[in-house]
């Protein structure tokens, strides 16, 4: 009897483990080993770090093999700013018409509070997507959102970095909650001020303490 071998995206879940840094940056990636562990033949794992290649999160080097690519702050920071550009722009049109934006995202608020309890990066950082979707949705704009969520997983790795720092969740929490509030209550002035320091689209915070944290994961 033929063995039929299961359905799976392997270019999703590799770059669901890359993007969350579960394999960290420089890893070692081994054809055969990703064919046992997805249960499909090597054809679909070459396509798929053939695409990741192509997004620059692998690397493969002729006769050297193929590597989780370092992450590069430069390529970071565009990603960064092209969604403060955007998401502040929406933002800004929802507090000035003072949108009841609190349903929308109260789940998301419960769920990453729960993540933040049990220091679950990963759920944290998830259900955060999930909260500014909702917001995007209110001002009709979650095809945007969706858009750039898909360039938005170089960012993601550095995100996990943060959230690692002491108290990164907590403030994180906390400049979400303050989003909600000055949305519905109109306070333009207060949104801008959070949200330069919530995207920190300059990345300043990070380059300096994230990296040095962490210098072999970076270019």
């Amino acid at each position: 009897m033929a063995v039929t071998r299961k359905k799976v995206n392997v270019y999703s879940l590799l770059k669901e483990q890359i993007q969350f840094m579960e394999m960290k940056p420089g890893t070692k990636i081994i054809e055969a080993e990703l064919s046992d562990q997805y249960g499909v033949s090597r054809t679909p794992i070459r396509e798929a770090l053939k695409r990741l290649e192509e997004e620059q999160f692998i690397d493969i080097y002729p006769q050297r093999g193929t590597y989780v690519s370092k992450i590069d702050f430069k390529l970071v920071k565009e990603m960064a700013y092209m969604r403060h550009v955007l998401e502040n722009d929406v933002f800004m049109k929802l507090c000035k018409e003072k949108a009841k934006v609190s349903d929308k995202v109260e789940q998301n608020l419960v769920m990453m509070q729960l993540a933040l309890k049990n220091k679950d990066y990963k759920s944290y950082i998830q259900h955060d997507s999930m909260f500014h979707r909702s917001l995007f949705a209110c001002g009709e704009h979650e095809v945007i959102w969706d858009t750039i969520s898909g360039f938005m997983a170089h960012y993601t790795r550095v995100l996990v970095l943060d959230m690692m720092m002491p108290d990164s969740l907590e403030s994180s929490y906390e400049s979400h909650t303050q989003i909600v509030k000055c949305i519905e209550t109109g306070d333009r002035k207060g949104l801008s001020k959070i949200m330069s320091v919530h995207h920190d689209y300059y990345m300043t915070d990070a380059d300096e303490k994230i990296k040095a944290a962490n210098p072999d994961f970076f270019v």
